[in-house]
């Protein structure tokens, strides 16, 4: 970092990394640093010549949030005593493609899903086995694909999964198997305490969702949230976001998130050209994190600003920010945690090992390190602690009833996912979300993303096999193209 004076400078702050050609993909030096009002990279390959991305849209706004995130040098860890972050954090969610298959073919995925292959019983088996070998907990794992829940033996996985020690399993899903199967929807209910839905939903407009879906889907998200309210499943909304296309719905994203008593999260994806995206690109007016902060402020009405948000501590600043906000009985209105309680002072104690024994300290660092569920009975626990800190007694009773209590707290995430214009190795060595590989080993989602999407994708993986079956309820699911799903 460069800079003789004050290092979070928005005028002369840098700092060197490694980056990627988006050309070859050749590693190079790079270097992020503040340009008038933003923060920008840059890197020059010695074949394909310069390159840059714009980063963040507001600099100020950045180094922020950069203040929330711990030093993990030496001896210190952002996990609390006993922990080791060496070699970085570990993984807090890990992700398990089951299948690439999908029941669409969207222009903007970031799986690049196609083929008709799904991973055996035994291969998940083995993959998660290697991975716990290694690891002997996991907060969140993530059966993902493709579209998961297609899968013909998904209840035998979910089973699987759920046997070991994993706090929360998230089905990352578009929805549409969960209008169509009630066999599916009471599959997810029968294990709806550990079991939640992270439900892609983009946008309110039609041509919107031509653009991201190749299909209008508007009254099937919708009716896909109300069928999970029915069946009692929480709910995460994923939006992706892209400039000039769906910027403006934020605010709406919001309000819709607030009406849903079973919505218990909001998590923002700005778009990126990794996996597919078949849509013109301009690395340099991308939408980024700051964007998103910004447009949250400016479309709530105030509801939020910016300040609510932090940096996710167990890992790299730029990967993440959040906030966690307790609604009124209505779900009308919204307090966020950092409002009322100075979390920026508590963070500062991530770098000392010896604060976690606070109970303020350790229970910041367990909710802002969990961005990807809410009704963990910790993190329930943990948050009433804050709140009643804070001064808001409301949420005193709710202790104790988790289903109550979720149904009053909700999370907003923006995680901006790199592509190879905005790759950086350091985000890569303190990456805390990843997917598991064909030898058992969890790598970087962002690194998986760059490296190992692509032409590559279509080839057969070690333990899959075609999916040419019928499911146990007289489903076709060979061959789906994006319209052929019953």
């Amino acid at each position: 970092m460069t800079n003789s004076n004050d290092p979070y400078s928005p005028s002369t702050w840098s700092e060197d990394t490694m980056g990627l050609c988006p050309s070859c993909l050749r590693q190079v030096p790079a270097r992020i640093f503040a340009d008038a009002g933003q923060i920008r990279i840059a890197r020059s390959c010695p074949v394909h010549g310069d390159a840059g991305a714009l980063i963040a849209s507001d600099a100020a706004e950045y180094l922020r949030l950069r203040q929330y995130v711990p030093d993990r040098s030496g001896a210190k860890c952002c996990c609390g005593p006993g922990d080791s972050c060496g070699g970085g954090p570990p993984v807090c969610a890990l992700l398990v493609e089951i299948t690439q298959a999908c029941n669409l073919r969207c222009p903007t995925c970031f799986a690049d899903a196609h083929g008709h292959e799904y991973m055996s019983v035994d291969e998940v088996g083995r993959r998660l086995h290697a991975f716990f070998a290694k690891q002997p907990t996991l907060d969140v794992l993530m059966l993902s694909g493709g579209e998961p829940t297609i899968h013909p033996q998904f209840a035998e996985i979910l089973a699987l999964a759920l046997a070991y020690p994993v706090q929360r399993i998230l089905i990352n899903t578009n929805g549409l198997r969960l209008v169509q199967s009630d066999t599916l929807l009471s599959t997810l209910a029968a294990h709806k305490q550990r079991v939640e839905l992270s439900l892609s939903f983009s946008s309110f407009r039609a041509d919107v969702h031509e653009r991201f879906y190749g299909r209008d889907l508007r009254a099937g998200k919708e009716l896909a949230v109300q069928r999970a309210r029915e069946t009692g499943l929480f709910v995460t909304l994923v939006p992706v976001i892209e400039r000039g296309v769906n910027d403006d719905e934020i605010g709406d994203l919001y309000r819709f998130a607030l009406s849903q008593e079973n919505v218990n999260g909001l998590t923002f994806q700005p778009v990126m050209t990794a996996g597919r995206y078949e849509h013109d690109y301009d690395p340099n007016s991308r939408m980024t994190l700051t964007d998103i902060v910004t447009a949250l402020e400016d479309q709530s009405n105030g509801a939020l600003v910016r300040s609510d948000f932090v940096g996710l501590p167990c890992s790299h600043p730029d990967c993440c920010a959040l906030t966690y906000g307790f609604l009124d009985a209505a779900r009308t209105s919204i307090a966020p945690l950092p409002r009322y309680l100075d979390v920026a002072r508590y963070m500062e104690l991530f770098s000392d090992r010896m604060s976690f024994a606070g109970l303020i300290g350790g229970a910041l660092r367990r909710i802002w390190s969990d961005m990807t569920h809410l009704r963990a009975a910790q993190t329930l626990r943990d948050l009433g602690s804050l709140y009643d800190v804070a001064g808001i007694r409301d949420v005193l009773p709710l202790i104790g009833r988790p289903r109550e209590f979720g149904a009053r707290v909700l999370r907003i995430v923006i995680k901006p996912f790199m592509d190879a214009y905005t790759y950086d190795r350091r985000r890569i060595e303190q990456c805390c979300t990843k997917i598991v590989d064909e030898d058992g080993r969890a790598i970087s989602l962002c690194e998986y993303n760059v490296f190992r999407r692509g032409g590559a994708a279509a080839l057969p993986k070690r333990g899959t096999i075609p999916l040419t079956v019928v499911s146990s309820e007289g489903d076709v699911v060979k061959g789906l193209d994006g319209r052929g799903a019953k």
